[in-house]
């Protein structure tokens, strides 16, 4: 088998079969950045070229010294050790690839031996009350130049229930303002409707009636693409977005765009059942919608001690 093949260049190739299989745009994107940052990795532990890299380098124990890397990745940020699930999103990337290297008879490591996934706690779903949602959005400067879309980015997040991705993915033609629904293209490139709050649907009309580009996409940042067409606003930027929003609001937590999907999604399973929160989240199983209502009970057997231990104190 084939082995002294550059890495970029299979990269790339991997990439456009990723196009070819039809897997969403934002997916590619992400899997090229994890396997981006092993190749960068690669090449300034062996002080080779990035150009230069070969598959032949790659072996279990590289493997295994990338594990221990990303292990003691530290978050830019917030300086933490980051965590098992950012560590897997990694990992599954390059798994992805080197799996598409041995379907093409290159002799790479096999990813299933040799990358296991890191072992993720059951996560707790944080979530916000409804109160803390609206203060989020209340503390957006809409006098800033990006107010307007910064509100309308929150209350899309909060009154549709979809992930950042999704949203940042979305096109205006995605959108039908009159009738309150939207087509989100989820994981797997499935498509799926969901429905707007008249609060998301009021702040949205208001930011796109601001807009006088001719850019597709539903939320844009303040850069061109080589076209001069305004390029989508990234993830990281509804981080920040929501980050700086959560502060200005006074919340004693850093909250996460995904916060927000939470707290839609926990207010549907609990009012209109989880079959109808499961079709508006995109999940595949039930049982993982179902852990919506986990947060429902969680809070109520709280609540069911705390009067109990008032009506035994007296």
């Amino acid at each position: 088998m084939l082995s002294s093949q550059a890495l970029d260049r299979l990269a790339l190739e991997f990439l456009e079969e990723l196009e070819v299989e039809g897997r969403a745009a934002i997916t590619a994107k992400r899997y090229g950045a994890y396997v981006s940052t092993f190749i960068d990795w690669l090449a300034a532990t062996t002080a080779t070229s990035r150009d230069a890299v070969a598959l032949d380098t790659v072996d279990p124990e590289r493997l295994r010294q990338y594990r221990l890397f990303l292990a003691r990745r530290r978050d830019p940020d917030t300086g933490n050790v980051i965590g098992a699930g950012t560590r897997n999103l990694y990992q599954v990337a390059l798994r992805n690839f080197l799996r598409y290297c041995r379907r093409r008879k290159l002799d790479a490591p096999d990813p299933d031996e040799h990358l296991q996934l890191a072992k993720e706690r059951d996560r707790e779903i944080r979530h916000l009350s409804r109160d803390e949602a609206v203060r989020v959005s209340a503390a957006i400067v809409l006098t800033d130049p990006s107010g307007l879309r910064d509100r309308a980015v929150v209350e899309m997040l909060f009154g549709t229930a979809v992930r950042v991705s999704e949203l940042c993915a979305m096109t205006r033609r995605q959108v039908n303002l009159d009738r309150r629904e939207a087509e989100v293209v989820g994981k797997g490139g499935k498509s799926r409707l969901v429905l707007l709050t008249t609060d998301a649907a009021h702040w949205l009309r208001r930011y796109l009636e601001t807009r006088a580009d001719e850019s597709p996409w539903l939320f844009v940042s303040n850069r061109k693409d080589d076209d001069g067409v305004l390029r989508a606003l990234s993830v990281r930027q509804v981080q920040r977005v929501v980050d700086q929003a959560s502060r200005r609001a006074g919340l004693p937590f850093r909250v996460s765009p995904h916060w927000f999907r939470h707290t839609r999604l926990t207010a549907l399973a609990r009012h209109a059942g989880v079959e109808t929160a499961q079709r508006i989240a995109g999940h595949s199983s039930l049982a993982t919608t179902a852990r919506y209502l986990h947060v429902t009970d969680e809070r109520l057997r709280a609540a069911y001690d705390e009067a109990e231990r008032k009506d035994r104190d007296g």
